[in-house]
């Protein structure tokens, strides 16, 4: 065997080792899960405040689930989701930028914030797992992550509500679309566009009060013009 074709052989080797040895994060151009995509959970604790629960499971096609409990009643509400490919590709980017799979760094901050509640992110890709808690962390890209998963929990969590009121309870809706829109100013909406079609659904009902379809149609003018930002960074 030639001295080129032997080294050849030993590059191939090489580069498929290489490949065994990275852990893989692939991903399609449009944002959708590849053959060894990772899947999320979220947590956050907080017996003190108004939702003492919060839950995430996020799947690797950007599919999910929300759960939560609030003020004083035990009932778990759950709300099904799917992401925006670019919200997904985010959290993807996060992941890998942060190594968090393969990582063992410890993301809680010697400053104590317990009172504020506990943040738990977990992530599973083929074998690799791994789960980290915190309530405060100087980690931008960790602080980004856990941001955007409650992004995603608050904007369901508005949907619910909107919907809710819409359909059973006409006389709140007005509030709930004042606290929908001071959410979307503080940023704590992950996609404000996800808020489009129910926002039309009330600015389009003549069964709804005119100052909530008025103010309907205001949200979706904002949201259409980009004057909402989101803690999704590109």
């Amino acid at each position: 065997m030639s001295g080129t074709s032997l080294s050849f052989r030993l590059l191939l080797m090489l580069v498929a080792a290489t490949s065994l040895c990275r852990p893989a994060l692939a991903q399609n151009g449009d944002g959708g899960p590849g053959p060894a995509s990772p899947s999320f959970a979220y947590k956050f604790e907080n017996a003190r405040f108004y939702i003492p629960l919060l839950e995430i499971d996020l799947a690797a096609d950007g599919s999910g689930e929300v759960r939560f409990k609030r003020g004083e009643s035990d009932e778990i509400l759950d709300l099904k989701f799917k992401l925006m490919p670019s919200t997904l590709a985010r959290v993807r980017r996060l992941c890998v930028s942060t190594q968090f799979l393969t990582s063992d760094a410890d993301y809680q901050d010697k400053k104590d914030f317990s009172h504020l509640g506990w943040i738990s992110i977990s992530a599973k890709q083929g074998e690799l797992s791994r789960s980290v808690r915190f309530n405060y962390t100087l980690n931008a890209e960790i602080r980004e992550l856990s941001e955007i998963f409650r992004a995603i929990a608050t904007q369901e969590i508005h949907v619910f509500d909107m919907e809710t009121a819409q359909r059973y309870q006409p006389l709140d809706l007005p509030g709930r679309l004042e606290a929908l829109e001071n959410d979307l100013r503080l940023e704590r909406l992950a996609e404000p566009e996800r808020m489009l079609m129910p926002l039309r659904e009330i600015a389009g009902d003549d069964t709804q009060p005119l100052i909530a379809r008025n103010h309907a149609s205001r949200i979706i003018d904002g949201i259409n013009k980009g004057k909402f930002k989101t803690p999704v960074k590109k």
